[in-house]
């Protein structure tokens, strides 16, 4: 006979078996119900989006160290990505809202403890976010590996600073840290394992992953790291001037320079007025990206009233050795900067204005004096080298990226690796992303498949799958598909096995991609084949080398102005 005990145990049991396809799972919040999203034919995984693993950041939590979420009641409906951080978008506007702290969880079973791999979105710190219409998870998910994305704050709500207590900086990496901890305490509910965690994020996400590995404050929270065209080092990755920059705020708004009153009067500000304050890239006055952009990490003052983040600059640390020494892979893509091509169709004075000011091929980093004779000695080295001084044309276009490449990414990139093996007790790893095919993002979206190379941005469609972007079928049989496969396999050995080559018996990686050992700096290249070498693109590296040995003046030390 059913008593009413049975009649209930056996209809929550039925809804249950109903709602397969909607995983409920526990968190320290609260319970979380996912969805079933496909991956392909036969494939499917679960997806857990927009949980808060940080309370709203508003009102008097602006500008202060995230606070872990304080939960909620019931089961929450984890079926859509959270709202965005506040950005601008390309027409000047802003979307987002400030309670934008989510995180979003991808699995293909909840019971188990795999890798894990933790996204950081790239966007130059101003802009993007982690949904899964740029990032969808759909071929690393496959490799037996659960992937985390989420969001943190962006722009003057993530990096604003007085240099002073008042107002430390630095919040938006202290969200991907509160993020690291979040994955730490929950993602074995999910089906991964919390001490094998690898970081792994683009552009700016690169140069995130790098700062965490830099942080004291990430210690432990994390076991392997992947920046791809990105580290701290990059010339527009690091404000060394935040009291300049707060006083320009100060003077936007009409607020007072005293730095405790202008935070204050800041935490009140609709966020809509801040639209004045944040510039897309292409906003940026000449020479763009060659200096700090405003609203980037910086060095947090030794009195600060919160936990600090960073308290020194970033080279001083790689120097030093007392970074997170975890097995780390580092690269960059073979022509960084070629959207400066259209960046020519759009702004005709670029060209006039380098003329006009030959400082501005001089790395700011170098500390070198406007109007020196070793400023003039640099800007002709350079030109001479890669365009043998010729008139500024659209003949030389090749070699101006080639350049804008160097300055904005690879050397600094290079530069991290070779400070990073060098006291790294863990494998570091090199990689240079060649490949040129109907995957490549930046080249598809900027009409530029007439000029060789792998742009910024260009690898993540051989990762990601991205629905947002138009771009066209690509068929089977095509060898991108084929590049897509070893780039994924070679992200998702080093996630679980801190190799990228554990073995070299496969189609797909017949190569052993060695760490970097003494000064050859050995890397693979990714291209059409994988190909292994040592010191990459050193022709034109070397002129950087000696460049900045015979004039730089604290080479890579940021001065305090």
């Amino acid at each position: 006979m059913f008593t009413f005990l049975t009649i209930v145990v056996l209809g929550i049991s039925a809804g249950l078996a109903q709602d397969a396809n909607r995983p409920i799972v526990e968190t320290t919040g609260g319970q979380v119900q996912g969805i079933t999203a496909s991956c392909g034919l036969f494939c499917s995984y679960f997806q857990f989006n927009g949980i808060p693993y940080a309370e709203p950041p508003v009102g008097d939590l602006r500008f202060r160290n995230p606070v872990p979420h304080g939960g909620w009641t019931g089961v929450r409906n984890a079926s859509n990505h959270g709202e965005n951080c506040p950005s601008l978008s390309v027409f000047s506007e802003y979307s987002g809202d400030e309670d934008c702290l989510f995180i979003n969880v991808y699995t293909q079973n909840i019971i188990g403890s795999l890798p894990v791999m933790v996204w950081i979105h790239g966007g130059a710190f101003i802009a993007g976010s982690g949904g899964s219409r740029v990032y969808g998870p759909d071929f690393l998910v496959q490799e037996n590996v659960v992937v985390v994305s989420f969001n943190y704050r962006l722009g003057i709500l993530g990096y604003f600073s007085t240099g002073d207590s008042h107002a430390q900086g630095n919040w938006g990496m202290k969200d991907c840290v509160e993020a690291l901890r979040w994955v730490r305490d929950n993602i074995a509910a999910f089906g991964g394992n919390p001490n094998d965690v690898t970081i792994f994020g683009e552009s700016a996400g690169g140069a995130a992953v790098h700062y965490l590995v830099l942080s004291p404050m990430a210690t432990g929270l994390f076991h392997r790291a992947i920046a791809q065209s990105g580290t701290a080092l990059v010339p527009w990755g690091f404000q060394y001037n935040v009291a300049e920059l707060s006083r320009n705020i100060a003077d936007i708004f009409g607020y007072p320079h005293d730095s405790e009153e202008l935070t204050r009067r800041l935490r009140s500000t609709p966020i809509a007025n801040f639209i004045d304050l944040q510039r897309m890239p292409s906003d940026i006055p000449i020479p763009r990206g060659f200096k700090p952009f405003e609203f980037v990490p910086s060095a947090e003052p030794a009195d600060s009233p919160e936990p600090t983040f960073l308290t020194q600059r970033p080279i001083e640390i790689l120097r030093a050795g007392t970074f997170n020494h975890v097995p780390i892979i580092i690269g960059y893509n073979s022509i960084e900067s070629l959207f400066m091509v259209r960046e020519h169709f759009i702004d005709s004075t670029v060209w006039n204005e380098f003329t006009r000011n030959p400082q501005f091929f001089v790395p700011h980093y170098w500390n070198i004096p406007v109007g020196s004779e070793a400023t003039g000695a640099v800007s002709q080295a350079f030109r001479d080298h890669y365009w043998q001084d010729q008139a500024l044309t659209p003949d030389i276009m090749v070699e101006w990226c080639q350049f804008h490449s160097e300055q904005q990414f690879i050397y600094p990139i290079d530069k991290t690796v070779a400070l990073t093996a060098k006291a790294n007790t863990q494998p570091t790893y090199y990689y240079q992303f060649s490949f040129d095919g109907d995957l490549n993002l930046l080249k598809g979206l900027l009409r530029l498949s007439d000029y060789p190379g792998a742009a910024h941005a260009d690898e993540l469609p051989y990762l990601w799958s991205i629905t947002n972007a138009p771009t066209s079928p690509v068929l089977p049989g095509n060898h991108a598909l084929t590049v897509r496969q070893r780039m994924v396999r070679l992200w998702t050995n080093f996630a679980i096995r801190g190799n990228p080559t554990p073995n070299s018996d496969t189609d797909l990686q017949n190569i052993n991609w060695a760490p970097v050992s003494g000064d050859d700096l050995a890397y693979l290249d990714i291209g059409h084949d994988l190909v292994t070498g040592s010191r990459p693109n050193h022709e034109r590296l070397d002129v950087w080398k000696d460049l900045e040995e015979r004039y730089a003046n604290n080479p890579f030390y940021y001065p305090y102005q």
